[in-house]
């Protein structure tokens, strides 16, 4: 027969096991059991979803327009470059799905804690976003603020947000990755090509001979210089094989519209030979400390000529800035590689 005492102890003891389960489960599984309950920040957006045409994004001075022509999705601000439609998806499926979950401050005063201050205000850490119809109405206004990271439990995490016109501010499901950087929109790959196809490399700077790069015969089938100059000799730590390589992957941070093709003293001309058959034509303007990038390619007939054809489609009335760094390794110029006599 259990004593009164020891009763009291074990059923104290279960007690606190219980309760203790309890908490743990609530933590652990709160949001995990399908949709979490709470007010939509945005209702109905999924029902609008053909009405979109335009998304609109703005941090203090800087403004991101996306532009919808059916399927396809364009940045204004950037000439109508292409946008990646995918991005722009995951944005919108995202803001559809955010519920408000927790209210916070409605103190315009204390909006700046959680970077839900003016979304257009100098500074601003906040980012506002604006869903237009095909007339420029509005379908939905938001601003977005700081993340937090399993704000309702492991992997699940969530965003400050409130409504534009509205002071009351929330934490919601999700979070939406809705930047303002143009490379936030688009592809950043300007150009990539299999440098093990590279069969010669001619390098054009103005005032100076051309460089020529070949690929050797050895079995590494590295890159070498067509005829060294006379009297020259290379530098040390000088890599001809990196110079090719470097045109397997170009990045791009920007990009404009251009309407001629560049020309002129601040120009280099780089042309790319591919097993192929296709030569693509590089052209590199520096404008102070800024590289601008253009290409266009040709080939012979079939695989070529589509090859040659999809990065001349790619490069038309286009100019990307890409980094000093990589500007220098695709650029090389004689100074770089000789040493002087």
């Amino acid at each position: 027969m259990i004593k009164p005492q020891k009763f009291a102890i074990l059923a104290t003891a279960t007690a606190i096991s219980v309760i203790t389960a309890a908490i743990l489960y609530s933590v652990t599984n709160r949001w995990s059991a399908g949709k979490i309950e709470g007010t939509s920040l945005i209702p109905g957006l999924t029902r609008q979803e053909k009405a979109i045409a335009s998304v609109e994004i703005v941090q203090g001075e800087k403004k991101t327009t996306l532009q919808r022509d059916g399927d396809k999705w364009t940045v204004k601000e950037r000439a109508g470059y292409p946008a990646n439609p995918e991005r722009i998806r995951q944005l919108l499926s995202a803001l559809a799905g955010a519920d408000l979950i927790e209210p916070k401050t409605a103190a315009k005063d204390r909006h700046k804690q959680l970077e839900l201050e003016d979304p257009a205000a100098k500074d601003a850490k906040s980012r506002g976003i604006r869903i237009l119809d095909a007339k420029g109405k509005a379908l939905a206004e938001v601003v977005l603020g700081k993340s937090r990271y399993d704000a309702f439990g492991s992997g699940k995490g969530g965003v400050y947000v409130r409504r534009l016109n509205e002071s009351q501010t929330w934490l919601a499901t999700g979070d939406p990755k809705g930047g303002v950087e143009f490379k936030d929109w688009v592809s950043t790959s300007a150009f990539e090509t299999d440098t093990a196809k590279i069969t010669k490399l001619t390098l054009e700077h103005p005032g100076e001979d051309p460089l020529v790069i070949e690929k050797s015969d050895g079995k590494e089938q590295k890159f070498k210089l067509a005829k060294m100059p006379d009297g020259k000799k290379l530098k040390q730590g000088a890599n001809i094989d990196q110079i090719a390589q470097a045109f397997g992957s170009v990045e791009m941070e920007d990009v404009r519209h251009i309407n001629a093709t560049p020309v002129g003293d601040n120009v280099s001309v780089m042309k790319l030979e591919s097993e192929a058959g296709v030569v693509t034509t590089f052209r590199l303007r520096k404008e102070g400390d800024i590289s601008w990038l253009s290409f266009q390619a040709a080939g012979g007939e079939g695989e070529a000529k589509k090859k040659a054809d999809d990065i001349s489609a790619k490069g038309a009335g286009w100019e990307f800035k890409i980094p000093q760094w990589k500007a220098e390794q695709i650029g090389k110029r004689r100074a770089d590689l000789f040493e002087t006599s």
